[in-house]
């Protein structure tokens, strides 16, 4: 096999993993100030957003930011620099069963953002654009699954 050549779910997951990191810097949440009249002077009033490193959720929010920096640099290493050597399994598991885990948490993690009661705050651009990175990384991961079993034969 080619090191050199990106397989298209190296594509998809290096291209997530990517909008990930660069999301996570994006507004995750946001407050909005009302804007109120006292005596005919204008009061208040404006918005205040955070990403995924300055939310009081720094460790749990930044986790699916990681986790997709982390597969997206895998694969560049595995593609770009082929002398680069990396060991064929951690912990048991080979480099597409570990992309498969860590892309599964990244999604439950955003999905459980999407659907969680945020108070007074409203969801950002960030999270949005995350959440979607997210659902890509599981989709490449997946693609790299079936690159490795190779085409199928029925019959």
């Amino acid at each position: 096999m080619d090191k050199t050549k990106i397989t298209a779910a190296n594509l998809v997951i290096l291209i997530a993993g990517g909008v990930m990191l660069i999301a996570s810097f994006l507004a995750f949440r946001k407050i909005s100030i009302p804007s109120f009249d006292v005596g005919g002077a204008h009061i208040g009033g404006g918005s205040k957003s955070f990403n995924a490193w300055s939310t009081g959720l720094f460790i749990i929010a930044t986790i699916p930011a990681l986790l997709g920096t982390l597969m997206a640099v895998q694969v560049a290493l595995e593609s770009f620099a082929p002398q680069v050597t990396l060991p064929d399994r951690i912990l048991g598991l080979t480099w597409t069963q570990v992309h498969l885990v860590f892309a599964v948490q990244a999604t439950i993690m955003m999905l459980a953002f999407l659907i969680q009661d945020t108070g007074a705050f409203n969801k950002g651009v960030g999270l949005f654009l995350m959440l979607i990175a997210a659902i890509a990384l599981v989709v490449g991961a997946v693609m790299r699954m079936q690159e490795q079993r190779g085409p199928s034969s029925f019959g």
